[in-house]
């Protein structure tokens, strides 16, 4: 009976973590410049927002990829984002 329980609670509870990744916000900048400085200076930590032009975006505004950037190694995308006008930087 253990065994049949957790095989119906595993993906249950996989699942829930996928959303609350997906409903996680995201930083987005409108240069490319402003994206990189605040992955260079607070690396995973994007919760500070030390660049003007920068903010927090929730992932269901996202839409497509129209440009994208390697930098030093970093994959940067500017991306649409519902009522911007046009796409923003995310910072990675």
């Amino acid at each position: 009976m253990a065994s049949r329980l957790a095989l119906v609670l595993a993906p249950v509870l996989f699942w829930s973590g996928n959303v609350q990744a997906q409903t996680a916000d995201v930083t987005a900048c409108d240069t490319l410049l402003a994206a990189r400085r605040i992955d260079a200076a607070v690396g995973s930590d994007h919760q500070n927002l030390p660049e003007s032009g920068c903010r927090r975006i929730a992932r269901r505004d996202i839409g497509t990829v129209e440009q994208r950037a390697m930098i030093g190694g970093a994959p940067y995308e500017c991306i649409t984002i519902a009522g911007a006008g046009r796409c923003l930087w995310i910072v990675p």
